[in-house]
């Protein structure tokens, strides 16, 4: 099993979380940098992929991520292939 770990600490945009997240993701070039485009790239993933998800603290601004881990919790239901986690830091 492949295992990916997302730490969204301190990405304060959107630019910032789609890029971190198409590069640690290994996404295609042609990926879109949206919340669609994500959730098309994880539900078309067929090995097995723990991610593993990073949280910032709550003083951060995080409204973005919670939309992003929205996605990435619903891509993880219709994916049988990932199991995902998340975890807040300190």
């Amino acid at each position: 099993m492949r295992k990916i770990r997302l730490n969204f600490d301190g990405l304060n945009s959107r630019d910032q979380v789609q890029d971190y997240m198409a590069k640690k993701l290994n996404f295609p070039s042609y990926y879109g940098r949206n919340l669609d485009a994500l959730y098309d790239c994880l539900t078309d993933i067929c090995e097995p992929v723990a991610i593993v998800c990073y949280l910032p603290n709550e003083e951060q601004e995080s409204s973005y991520i919670d939309r992003v881990c929205q996605t990435i919790k619903d891509a993880e239901k219709d994916n049988d292939c990932l199991a995902v986690f998340f975890v807040r830091t300190v």
